[in-house]
């Protein structure tokens, strides 16, 4: 409902201030190398603002969060609606150090002419694919085939909706990069982040 009022753009601003202030006091809470990185989903109407670059780099640098620590998410019917004003924002984007994910690839307008154009950062394995990979040969075939162009055009992939043991030993077979699900944690509270990272980095 919000996405089809002029209430989406000011409250996806809203997301990326918080979420930028929190990702600062993690990085401050805990010193890595390289730094903490956050994936926030944004509405693709952020991308048709002309001062969304601009905007966003205040916000970074009063966050005082370095290059490729913030990486948007938007989906691949956003870039095929209004592929002019993506290009523009995204290398507008790549200037200030934010990267781009394409979020549930496979299932919209896949066209290897817009990976070729836009040349996003990475590509994200809908979870649709990757659940039913031991049920139907096709399913593996198509994560195979997104790890193996992923590779290829030298972006990363992600692969969404990791749930189970036998998921992510199929994933790492494949050679995938990089994978995220309730296998490794459910939706946690802000203050339970902490804690979270914390067990993570002493391993």
């Amino acid at each position: 409902l919000v996405e089809e009022t002029t209430q989406v753009v000011p409250i996806g601003w809203w997301v990326l201030e918080r979420a930028c202030h929190q990702l600062a006091t993690w990085q401050r809470l805990f010193p890595l190398n390289p730094p903490l990185a956050m994936s926030v989903n944004v509405s693709g109407k952020l991308f048709f603002t002309d001062d969304m670059a601009k905007r966003l780099a205040v916000l970074l640098e009063d966050c005082n969060i370095p290059r490729g620590s913030l990486r948007l998410e938007i989906t691949e019917r956003v870039v095929m609606y209004r592929e002019d004003l993506v290009l523009s924002a995204l290398s507008d984007l790549r200037d200030i150090g934010v990267e781009l994910h394409i979020d549930d690839f496979g299932t919209g307008y896949s066209s290897l002419s817009y990976l070729q154009r836009f040349k996003y950062d990475s590509l994200k394995i809908d979870r649709s694919f990757v659940s039913t990979m031991s049920e139907k040969i096709d399913s593996s075939a198509i994560v195979e085939a997104i790890i193996k162009l992923g590779s290829t055009l030298g972006m990363k992939v992600i692969a969404e909706g990791v749930e189970t043991q036998e998921q992510l030993n199929r994933l790492r077979a494949m050679k995938c990069p990089e994978a995220q699900g309730f296998l490794f944690s459910e939706p946690l509270h802000h203050d339970a982040v902490g804690d979270f990272i914390q067990a993570d980095a002493s391993v």
